[in-house]
């Protein structure tokens, strides 16, 4: 018996998103990183931020891409993940592959409705980073290629979320009147919301020798020690850039200790796999989520004291 017989649709979508993308989590992940990009880009300009139709696209827009990128690797991964992950629910049954050919085309048109009909200032800067997403999806018509070569696949595929934040970003840049220009501040908060995204990424890929399978990890490629150097260096570059966007935003004192704490944690957790790669070392994927959230919270809690907010 199949799993379409099994158990009806709604009750698959619910095991979907209760196992893959809980929103309980990501809905409030979301909200957070969203408005603290978007709160820190007004910023720049003035102290007076407004919360506008604007905001609101970018808010929804901002979880839609993230579904519309976890049904990509879905799919994307679909025979892989028989192999590897078989407790997943797509391998197990109780989902179908047809569930996530509907999720993602609802996702899909709904991103270009909501942008088209309430976003028409952004619209370029959207409708290209969709037709990106739509390559990455095809694996730029190399799905060979790049399977055999995950340095190929970082550099095709991790400018996707740069180019989602820079989408996200210009939806902050459009909010109140004036449509303000892109600077090179505001580049620089592009790469402090993003270069965490590579941290979170290279950290999950990353395995002792032993734990060594057939996924793709750059482990594989470059050691446990040598790919490791890749998030550590991540931090450090992210830890500067953090002090740079708290001395554009004249954030107190308090702000930049935190920063380098956060640092401090990060790298022991770095440097001591690097030393002893060994699987009670590799609490990569965790380290390079704390780290990241902490920076981000330490950003816009000590920016929700220097701005005041308006809802237009």
């Amino acid at each position: 018996m199949n799993a379409k017989a099994k158990l009806p649709i709604h009750k698959r979508l619910f095991i979907f998103f209760n196992e893959r993308f809980p929103l309980h989590i990501y809905i409030p992940f979301v909200v957070f990183l969203y408005l603290s990009m978007n709160f820190s880009i007004q910023a720049l300009q003035t102290t007076n931020v407004v919360i506008d139709t604007y905001t609101f696209v970018g808010l929804i827009s901002s979880l839609l891409f993230m579904l519309l990128i976890r049904m990509f690797d879905e799919l994307k991964d679909f025979e892989l993940d028989k192999i590897i992950f078989p407790n997943r629910p797509v391998p197990r049954g109780d989902v179908l592959k047809s569930d996530l050919h509907l999720i993602a085309v609802f996702t899909f048109i709904s991103l270009v409705f909501i942008n088209v009909i309430f976003a028409p200032k952004t619209l370029l800067v959207f409708g290209f980073v969709m037709v990106y997403a739509l390559l990455t999806f095809k694996w730029f018509f190399a799905e060979k290629l790049h399977l055999n070569n995950i340095f190929l696949t970082m550099l095709t595929h991790q400018p996707l979320p740069y180019l989602i934040n820079f989408y996200l970003l210009h939806t902050a840049l459009a909010s109140g009147a004036n449509y303000e220009t892109f600077t090179i501040a505001h580049f620089t908060l592009l790469l402090f919301f993003s270069i965490p995204i590579t941290i979170w990424e290279t950290s999950r890929k990353i395995r002792n020798k032993e734990k060594e399978d057939g996924y793709q990890t750059f482990s594989r490629v470059l050691g446990s020690s040598g790919a490791t150097l890749i998030p550590l260096t991540a931090v450090l570059i992210t830890t500067a850039l953090s002090f740079y966007a708290g001395s554009l935003l004249y954030l107190g004192l308090s702000f930049f200790v935190i920063t380098i704490i956060a640092a401090i944690y990060a790298s022991i957790f770095y440097i001591r796999f690097i030393v002893n790669p060994s699987e009670n070392n590799n609490n990569l994927e965790t380290t390079a989520t704390i780290f990241s959230l902490t920076v981000s919270l330490d950003l816009v809690i000590h920016l929700l004291f220097a701005i005041n907010i308006s809802i237009i």
